[in-house]
């Protein structure tokens, strides 16, 4: 009975022991647990504090973006306005330079125009020194002293002028005859008579005729002189001569 009554306590105590060992495991857990929360709770207002500070950042950045855009639009805006104003500029420098064109060639055919007609000195004067007797409709004087011939007009071998520019001109000419011999002599152009001088002396003396004429001519017309059939210019000197020259160029 007292082995009895001595193990009941000793029973108690333990159980009582056991119990105080798990309150301080409990305990411990729970300091662990708050410790821990405490933890987490500090990492988690650390998160939250980042947190704020990456979306400050992101509205920072989304601001700089709005400003970077409308300054994209506006510079947009500013290329359109200089590619327009660009190409006025171009179409006018066009127009310029067209209207500039223009203006030099018309200078420069008036320059050409003006230099042509202060250059062209254009006159001949040639004589025959042998006599000449008309053997068909169309034998044309020639001349062999030429004392005079600006401009290259003349030409001794086929004694015809050709003009070298279009213009008025003036003719002069003049023969020999004598003897009783007819003397009939015709100012040709292009293959057309434009007048004629005749001389006749029945005494069979010494005469002079000739003719005076000015012609509009243009750039390549001929002139020429041609003597009659059976007609006859008489030279032993020069005495048969003809002439022209340019008066105004048109």
């Amino acid at each position: 009975m007292l082995t009895l009554v001595l193990l009941v306590p000793l029973l108690l105590l333990s159980n009582a022991l056991a119990q105080v060992d798990t309150i301080s495991e409990i305990q411990k857990t729970i300091s662990v647990l708050v410790q821990r929360m405490n933890t987490a709770e500090s990492s988690l207002k650390e998160s939250q504090e980042n947190l704020v500070k990456a979306l400050q950042r992101v509205a920072v950045t989304e601001s700089k973006l709005q400003q970077a855009e409308t300054k994209l639009v506006q510079a947009n805006v500013k290329r359109v306005q200089l590619e327009s104003e660009l190409k006025a500029g171009l179409n006018d420098m066009k127009n310029v330079g067209t209207k500039n064109s223009a203006s030099i060639t018309g200078l420069t055919q008036n320059l050409s125009s003006l230099q042509g007609k202060q250059t062209r000195h254009i006159a001949f004067s040639v004589g025959r020194s042998t006599s000449l007797t008309g053997n068909s409709d169309n034998t044309v004087i020639t001349y062999d002293k030429i004392w005079l011939n600006d401009g290259n007009g003349f030409n001794k071998f086929t004694g015809h002028f050709v003009a070298p520019v279009s213009g008025v001109y003036m003719f002069t000419y003049n023969n020999m005859y004598h003897h009783s011999t007819d003397s009939s002599v015709s100012l040709m152009m292009n293959g057309n008579g434009v007048q004629a001088s005749t001389g006749y002396d029945a005494d069979g003396g010494w005469g002079m005729s000739g003719n005076v004429v000015q012609l509009r001519l243009q750039k390549g017309d001929s002139v020429w002189l041609e003597l009659g059939t059976n007609h006859f210019i008489y030279n032993n000197y020069p005495y048969s001569s003809f002439n022209g020259q340019l008066i105004y160029q048109n």
